[in-house]
């Protein structure tokens, strides 16, 4: 059984977790799936997203921490296992350096045309 969540197919509400949707992505592309955990360390948040790019082709993994005056950064991965490793090291770090995860959201977001 597969437990990484496939962002491009329909997967089991236990599968998502938080969500109460059965669906993913809707099959006219319109629609993808966003995973979001934010961290709080004093007054500070980090947030990081993952879905899919505009053409289902990548897995991107976008954090945008305070200290980057640039904004959000964007890691692109071929698979969703690579994309959640990644993650999970940079949750590590967060975790290590007395971030706290404050929330996890499963959300469906409209892609623009």
């Amino acid at each position: 059984m597969d437990v990484v969540l496939n962002l491009r197919t329909l997967v089991s509400t236990m599968a998502i977790c938080a969500s109460n949707s059965r669906q993913a992505v809707h099959t006219n592309g319109r629609e993808m799936r966003v995973l979001r955990w934010t961290f709080r360390r004093d007054t500070d948040s980090v947030v990081c997203e993952l879905g899919l790019n505009n053409d289902d082709s990548a897995y991107e993994l976008r954090v945008d921490p305070p200290w980057n005056p640039t904004g959000a950064t964007t890691e692109l991965f071929n698979d969703a296992m690579s994309a959640f490793q990644r993650h999970a090291a940079i949750e590590r770090l967060l975790v290590d350096e007395g971030w706290l995860l404050e929330g996890f959201e499963s959300e469906r977001v409209t892609r623009s045309a």
